[in-house]
């Protein structure tokens, strides 16, 4: 939950990005005109990805104190023109997609890298009112282990050809297919003591590509795991679990609950713990017939009794894309808070120091910056006003509430870091 829509695919054109890559980026005009043919894609020579690792500073709450747990993703995204391709075949598949789930009666089991069915928000929301409305259930919550990295290639494809309505994958499907399988890359890791800092929109000559960046093309010889941060991976991630959606959501609806799944994050209403246990066996099973396995250490059991009025949680506690419900009122997940807080300070310290060191005075330093990021005089797109457009959504007042100190908390971290640097 860092303040920005999910990630989605769009049936749009692609906007223009001017990130560095081994080619120039495409401006409006190029982009909006964009369009290849079957042969082109199949005979195009794509480029290797570029990847590096992000890590996201998280703190544990599990064990008995609150430890730092970074959690790192490995991130694989395509050169401007490739990106451009995978956007138009993304916007031919989803279209195919979306008809397929509804087909299967999958449309509202499936939530994540879909265009126009809402957000985190909203799909937080819809468990919560499903979980009032029930008054008593067994909400079961869990978290796929590294789902790209182990994501089925030959189960992929075998996906893939049935939704095209094929008996197999054509020449330019498979072009497409094998890039993101057995796909290339080259980490900023490996690169940048080799060709110094990456500056500009491309990140080398042609001449310097073959010398000196070949040589450091890695290729992803298993036969499971697709590239996170391209156009097409989650889409594909998608595509990937059809049949295991289909056989988990059937399992669901015959015992009377609900089946939902956003990414890698899967949750499972019971009507009640007469076969919980069972049922939970029998869907970490069929995950493992996918090469897929769920994070222990992230399931959580919650056991919600109550009546019209009010409701009780026992167990874990009940947890949603970021919320948490505790019987009584819909609140931003604690830990979610902390690490808001966490950021904040960072940037302020990060914000000031770098100012320091380049020698800019403190008269002319300018606040608004670290204020957009952090305040609510923001823009729409930060944590606060994220935060801020969940409460009206889930018509939880109390969520501006656990915000109402930031503007304090901003200000002081400011004033230690102004004068610990300028002595004001």
């Amino acid at each position: 939950m860092n303040g920005t829509l999910p990630r989605r695919v769009t049936l749009k054109r692609s906007r223009p990005r001017l990130y560095s890559h081994f080619d120039d980026p495409l401006d409006k005009e190029a982009l909006a005109s964009f369009e290849v043919s079957p042969e082109d894609v199949a005979s195009h020579s794509f480029l290797p990805l570029l990847g590096y690792t992000k890590v996201e500073r998280r703190m544990d709450f599990s064990g008995d104190f609150p430890a730092l747990a970074p959690k790192e993703r490995q991130i694989r995204y395509a050169g401007h023109i490739d990106s451009a391709i995978y956007s138009q075949y993304a916007s031919t598949l989803s279209t195919i997609y979306d008809n397929e789930l509804l087909r299967r009666n999958l449309g509202e089991s499936i939530l994540a890298y879909r265009s126009g069915i809402g957000n985190n928000v909203n799909f937080a929301k819809n468990l919560f009112d499903e979980v009032r409305a029930r008054r008593n259930c067994v909400v079961v919550c869990l978290d796929v282990s590294k789902f790209f990295d182990n994501i089925s290639h030959s189960i992929l494809k075998k996906n893939l050809v049935g939704i095209l309505g094929e008996t197999r994958l054509s020449k330019d499907w498979l072009k497409i297919f094998i890039r993101l399988s057995n796909y290339e890359f080259v980490t900023k890791e490996d690169l940048e003591p080799v060709i110094g800092r990456i500056r500009g929109r491309r990140v080398c000559d042609v001449d310097t590509f073959r010398s000196k960046v070949r040589p450091l093309i890695q290729i992803n010889k298993e036969a499971h795991g697709i590239p996170q941060g391209t156009p097409l991976s989650g889409l594909f991630a998608n595509v990937s679990m059809l049949d295991l959606d289909d056989e988990i959501r059937a399992m669901m609806v015959e015992l009377g609950g609900s089946y939902r799944r956003y990414s890698d994050d899967i949750a499972l209403v019971f009507p009640n713990d007469d076969s919980v246990s069972e049922k939970l066996s029998d869907i970490t099973t069929a995950l493992s017939l996918q090469n897929l396995s769920i994070n222990e250490k992230k399931t959580c059991i919650s056991y919600i009794k109550g009546d019209e009025e009010t409701q009780q949680v026992t167990g874990s506690i009940l947890q949603y894309l970021g919320f948490v419900y505790d019987g009584k009122r819909i609140l931003v997940r604690p830990s979610s808070m902390t690490n808001f807080y966490a950021r904040m300070k960072r940037g302020i310290r990060q914000y000031i120091r770098g100012a320091k060191k380049k020698g800019v005075a403190a008269s002319a330093i300018r606040k608004r910056v670290p204020i957009g990021r952090f305040t609510h005089w923001g823009d729409d797109r930060n944590f606060v006003q994220y935060v801020y457009r969940a409460a009206e959504i889930m018509e939880s007042p109390e969520m501006k509430r656990q915000l109402r100190r930031h503007v304090q908390v901003f200000d002081r971290e400011w004033n230690k870091m102004m004068s610990k640097h300028y002595g004001v």
